[in-house]
């Protein structure tokens, strides 16, 4: 799978030309309010752009609402999106060098919630190819656990939040899984078992099923159990397996967090996870604060038994220093060696051990002054 490049220059943090590659999974991490979520961001709007239907085919001025519940978007309105260093208002964007952008000619009310984006038919057609073969998007706000799920019309992916989890589970788990995806690459599997295998494999003991509780009612039973007596993490990674499974080969799955709620081993386990679907063909982009997630990554890589090699991780680490925004680009070699470490990337252990460390040297030294 090829890199995918994305060029973000004049939105939110992003000052000047900043270009990212896109790999077979790519990891956003670093500080908060750097620049992570204006990443995902930027490929949503192209998305949405994809989605658009304009009255005038040819239109090169297309209407995009910064307020979308399908991609749990809040931007605001255009004055909160720009960037002000630039001074010009304006912002350029462009997914595989085809490119969409804002000017502020066209967007003279700067509290409007609907921007005017510059792009062409030929572009429009373009972004659409682009995600013609599946995506996927899972916010960081997933549905908390119910004891009953209305049934939803939407049952090809699971939704933003994952509320629809149940009715996508429930269409494809008589599906073949693909070996690749297959927790011991076995062939002839179907869904359910395999989401049963992968459960079984980050929460040991569990299992998935949906049962009618209604005529358009469902209940997720987890380990016999309904939702709400198991906690926040199996159902908060549901969408996740769920999707991973089941996205078509090329397609892109977007996840924030996918470490919400799960403990370390769990959250390894995950990165696991999400590696072997970038190595059956997935396009995976991660937000993610967890080194377990990212060191999860990293041993399915080095473990080498699939065809996916060091070259297809790319991590990137945003940090928020006093001259400006920086995105430092980090690769792993074929031993899993990161290319760089840089300070507070996943050392606050090193760090808080040195402190106290210090604080216990200072005290037995203030002890032995007062014998």
């Amino acid at each position: 799978m090829d890199k995918l490049k994305l060029t973000i220059e004049g939105y939110k943090c992003f000052d000047r030309k900043s270009e990212l590659f896109l790999n077979n999974i790519t990891l956003l991490t670093g500080a908060n309010s750097a620049g992570k979520s204006s990443v995902i961001q930027s490929v949503l709007l192209a998305k949405i752009i994809s989605e658009t239907t304009v009255e005038d085919a040819m239109a090169e001025k297309v209407p995009i609402s910064l307020m979308n519940k399908k991609y749990a978007m809040e931007l605001g309105a255009y004055n909160d999106i720009i960037n002000r260093k630039t001074q010009t208002g304006d912002m350029e964007f462009a997914l595989s060098d085809t490119g969409y952008s804002v000017k502020a000619d066209d967007n003279d009310d700067d509290r409007m919630k609907t921007v005017l984006f510059s792009v062409s038919a030929k572009n429009r057609a373009e972004l659409k190819r682009l995600f013609s073969t599946g995506f996927t998007y899972l916010c960081a706000e997933r549905m908390a656990p119910h004891y009953e799920y209305q049934e939803s019309e939407s049952d090809v992916a699971c939704d933003c939040h994952g509320s629809n989890v149940g009715d996508v589970f429930s269409k494809h788990q008589g599906d073949d899984v693909m070996p690749l995806r297959s927790l011991h690459f076995t062939d002839g599997t179907k869904l359910l078992m395999q989401l049963d295998e992968w459960c079984d494999y980050i929460f040991p003991g569990v299992s998935v099923r949906v049962e009618k509780t209604g005529s358009q009612m469902y209940a997720m039973k987890i380990r016999n159990d309904v939702a709400p007596n198991v906690g926040f993490g199996i159902t908060y990674a549901l969408p996740i397996l769920v999707s991973g499974l089941t996205i078509p080969v090329d397609g892109m799955l977007i996840v924030e967090n996918p470490e919400s709620h799960l403990h370390a081993k769990a959250q390894s386990n995950m990165g696991y996870f999400l590696a072997r679907m970038a190595a059956a063909g997935v396009r995976v982009i991660v937000e993610t604060h967890s080194e377990h997630i990212v060191n999860g990554i990293r041993r399915m890589i080095v473990e080498g038994d699939s065809t996916m090699s060091h070259d297809d991780m790319t991590i990137y680490f945003f940090q928020d220093r006093e001259d400006g925004k920086n995105i430092m680009e980090i690769t792993m070699d074929e031993m899993g060696n990161l290319s760089d470490f840089p300070a507070d990337f996943f050392d606050q252990v090193r760090q808080d051990m040195f402190k106290l460390m210090e604080y216990g040297r200072k005290r037995v030294d203030g002890d032995e002054s007062q014998r």
